[in-house]
């Protein structure tokens, strides 16, 4: 685990974060205004400072602290800064036991680890909204690696749960699935 973090570490090394960015599949989809967003695997933070711009209070959670550092920075030079609250953690060491509050939208881009959903869904509050993208084998170029979902991978594993599922994308690489729990 301590090699992932200085993997990203020297990934998010020297980078900034592009503009914010509303996370992929959202669009067109009703959300409660100035609710509480977890952003789970944020990166440099452009779903975060896109959520806390639509006022959102955000918990933000990277195992860079790298990454972590560049948001609080763009968070500061956005204003938004006193509306995110940004966390080091490693996510491979499970959810973290102190997040007991409930969100009305939960974010995961681009980071994919199944024996996290269910706590991702059930740290959503009742028809709260979860967002999340994946890479996909589907319509993936050369030979996808092993953190890429085989096809339905996200639909049937969300399936299982108390979640009504609103829309589910599969093509180019990468698969997105958005939830309301009911």
């Amino acid at each position: 685990m301590h090699d992932d973090v200085e993997r990203w570490n020297a990934w998010y090394g020297g980078r900034s974060p592009g503009e914010p960015a509303m996370p992929k599949g959202l669009g067109g989809i009703q959300l409660t205004r100035g609710g509480r967003c977890l952003d789970v695997a944020c990166g440099l933070g452009e779903q975060s400072l896109w959520a806390a711009q639509h006022g959102f209070e955000v918990v933000a959670l990277d195992a860079s602290d790298v990454a972590i550092t560049a948001l609080n920075s763009a968070a500061m030079s956005a204003g938004v800064r006193d509306r995110i609250d940004s966390r080091v953690v490693d996510l491979d060491d499970g959810y973290p036991m102190e997040l007991t509050d409930a969100f009305s939208l939960v974010i995961c881009q681009r980071f994919r680890k199944p024996d996290l959903y269910e706590q991702l869904v059930y740290a959503l509050e009742p028809e709260g909204v979860l967002v999340i993208t994946v890479l996909s084998r589907v319509g993936a170029d050369g030979h996808p690696g092993p953190f890429h979902a085989p096809p339905g991978d996200l639909v049937c594993a969300f399936r299982q749960f108390d979640v009504e599922i609103l829309r589910s994308v599969e093509l180019d690489g990468e698969a997105t699935l958005v939830a309301r729990r009911r």
